[in-house]
C-alpha cells in the first residue's frame, strides 16, 4: 500500500512539475508580439486608406531653355555648346521629402537610351538602388559617361545593340554626357522615396498615392535648380503645387 501512495505521490509531482514548466512556457508565447494573419484578397484589392494625390503644373520660361553645356569633349577634351530651348529641356521633376518606409527598387529597370545622337529621355528620375540600362540605339559609337559627386562613371565605346548599366545608391543629381559627342546631354535624378513624377509636355505632373500628411514637395529643373513648397495631404484628396522657373 506504502509502495502505491509512493508511486502516485511521485507522478503527481512530476504531473505539477510539466504544468508549471508549461504555464511558464505560455506565458513567455503571451509577452510575444501577435502575429497578424495574411490579410485576404478582398483586403488587398481595396486602395490603403489615408492616401492623396498631389497635381499641378510647372512653368519654365523659354529664354530658360539656352545655355551652354559643357563636356569632356571630343576623346576627352574640353568643350563647350549652347543649346537651344526643347522641349525636352523644358523637362521637370517633382519629388516629395521624408516619407517614412521601405522602398523595393522596381524589377523593371529604368532606362536611358541614345538614339539619334541624343540622350533618350532627357531628364530621368529614379528610385536609389536603381540599376539604369544605356542601350545604343545609332549606327556610330557613343561613350556615355559622368562626372557627378553623385555618381561617376565612364561606360566606354560600344556600338549598336550594345547595352551597359550603372547602379545608383546616393541621391542626387547626376550629369550624363557622351565623350565623342559635345550636343548630348542628360540628367538622372536619384530620389529616396518612389513619390515623384517627370512633367508632360505641357509641364503637367500628378504624383498618386501618397500617404497623409505634411510635405516639402520640390521641383527640379536643369537651368533653376530646386524650388519647395510645403503641403499637407489628406486622404482621397488632390493638393495642387505649382511652381515656375
Amino acid at each position: 500500500m506504502k509502495l502505491i501512495v509512493t508511486v502516485f505521490s511521485a507522478v503527481a509531482l512530476l504531473g505539477f512539475a510539466k504544468f508549471s514548466e508549461g504555464s511558464k512556457l505560455f506565458k513567455s508565447i503571451k509577452d510575444l508580439p501577435l502575429i497578424k494573419p495574411a490579410p485576404n484578397f478582398s483586403e488587398t484589392a481595396v486602395m490603403p486608406a489615408g492616401e492623396g494625390k498631389i497635381a499641378g503644373k510647372v512653368f519654365v520660361n523659354k529664354s530658360s531653355g539656352t545655355k551652354a553645356r559643357s563636356t569632356k569633349g571630343l576623346y576627352g577634351k574640353s568643350a563647350s555648346k549652347v543649346v537651344k530651348n526643347s522641349g525636352s529641356d523644358r523637362q521637370a521633376v517633382v519629388f516629395i521629402e521624408k516619407v517614412g518606409g521601405q522602398f523595393p527598387v522596381p524589377q523593371s529597370r529604368p532606362v536611358m537610351r541614345q538614339k539619334n545622337i541624343t540622350i533618350v529621355p532627357h531628364v530621368l528620375p529614379v528610385l536609389i538602388g536603381s540599376t539604369v540600362d544605356f542601350p545604343n540605339e545609332d549606327e556610330i559609337y557613343h561613350n556615355i559617361f559622368s562626372l557627378s559627386s553623385v555618381k561617376s562613371f565612364d561606360l566606354g565605346r560600344y556600338a549598336k545593340g550594345k547595352s551597359k548599366s550603372v547602379t545608383f545608391n546616393k541621391f542626387g543629381e547626376v550629369k550624363v554626357f557622351c565623350d565623342i559627342h559635345s550636343s548630348m546631354s542628360g540628367y538622372i535624378i536619384v530620389l529616396q522615396n518612389p513619390y515623384f513624377a517627370t512633367t508632360g509636355t505641357d509641364g503637367s505632373y500628378t504624383i498618386t498615392g501618397v500617404p497623409s500628411g505634411n510635405y516639402k514637395v520640390g521641383a527640379w529643373h536643369e537651368n533653376g535648380g530646386t524650388q519647395w513648397q510645403t503641403i499637407a495631404v489628406e486622404s482621397g484628396q488632390t493638393v495642387t503645387a505649382d511652381f515656375s522657373f
